[in-house]
């Protein structure tokens, strides 16, 4: 008896490691964390790189608003320092005086239809002299407008629930420059 139970012991044991019952799901089990991870990061970055492209977009929308719309300073007072405006509940403009505060608004208001979470603290119009006279006379200054949006985080959504990552990812700050189809006679 003690024998048989020995050679039934010895048979169990083989048998047991041949068997693959089982084995599919217990495989599935240790690779779906990696899965789940995997397709959460390729879900995180699309959603990334889309709100990437929508600040970028605004930031190509205000500068055409900037363009079409009254200047924002009384561009007298540009010289070859730059003029930068920016916004956080009325414009201010450091080395000039606000002229048209309206203008402001309505870049704002452009890149907000495109990036609903751009504010006035995000946004800076800077005004400078480029340096080249259009006219053709040497009588006029010809100022570039940049407009650029500085200060916003992109916050995880599918990834915020996977430990050790941050909440946000800071976006580089967006700008772009063309020359005005304004001009103001030299002083």
């Amino acid at each position: 008896m003690h024998t048989s139970k020995w050679l039934k012991s010895s048979r169990i044991i083989p048998a047991w490691c041949r068997a693959r019952e089982g084995a599919t799901a217990m495989e599935f089990a240790m690779i779906l964390p990696a899965l789940l991870l995997l397709t959460l990061g390729a879900l995180e970055i699309g959603l990334i790189m889309f709100d990437y492209h929508k600040v970028s977009e605004a930031t190509r929308r205000g500068l055409r608003t900037a363009l079409i719309n009254d200047t924002i300073i009384d561009l007298g007072d540009l010289d070859a320092t730059p003029i930068p405006c920016t916004g956080s509940g009325s414009v201010s403009c450091s080395g000039g005086s606000v002229d048209n505060s309206d203008s402001f608004d309505a870049i704002v208001t452009a890149m907000q239809a495109v990036a609903p979470r751009i504010t006035g603290d995000n946004v800076v119009v800077t005004y400078s002299d480029s340096g080249l006279d259009i006219s053709g006379t040497g009588q006029t200054v010809t100022p570039l407008v940049t407009v650029e949006v500085t200060g916003l985080a992109y916050e995880f959504t599918a990834l915020s629930y996977v430990p050790g990552l941050p909440d946000e990812l800071t976006l580089p700050s967006f700008d772009t420059t063309r020359l005005a189809h304004t001009t103001v006679p030299d002083a």
